[in-house]
């Protein structure tokens, strides 16, 4: 089970957000996606923080970024598309969108490594105490 679950978590951070929140602001106009994007991340990462996952975390990073920049790659041939992205071209929107999704989950996981540690802290002492009572 230890195994699916990891495995799940760099199936999902493998999803190239970078290059989905770019591609949805160039067809619709629409910010929402940054958001969304923003919110899975956050979520992602105080997960991983829960459960220690840290190589998941790392490596589905490297293999988003990987398929966002791949995927970007292959737009970028469409002109149109290339002078819609300004004063940033799409290449520095979805590296710099790579390093802010990296800071915004290092906090959050810092934090859930924090809660987790409280948490399991807090059961510990209550079963000791339940130990030297008996």
């Amino acid at each position: 089970m230890k195994i699916f679950i990891k495995l799940s978590i760099v199936g999902l951070y493998s999803i190239p957000f970078a290059y989905l929140s770019l591609q949805k602001d160039y067809e619709a106009d629409s910010k929402i996606n940054y958001i969304l994007t923003s919110l899975i991340i956050v979520l992602l990462s105080s997960f991983c923080g829960l459960i220690r996952a840290d190589l998941q975390l790392i490596l589905g990073n490297i293999i988003s970024f990987g398929i966002s920049y791949f995927c970007n790659s292959l737009a970028m041939l469409d002109k149109k598309r290339a002078d819609f992205f300004t004063p940033f071209n799409s290449v520095e929107q979805i590296v710099l969108i790579a390093v802010m999704s990296i800071v915004i989950q290092v906090i959050f996981y810092k934090l859930a490594r924090r809660f987790a540690k409280g948490y399991i802290n807090t059961i510990e002492s209550k079963n000791i105490g339940k130990e030297k009572r008996a």
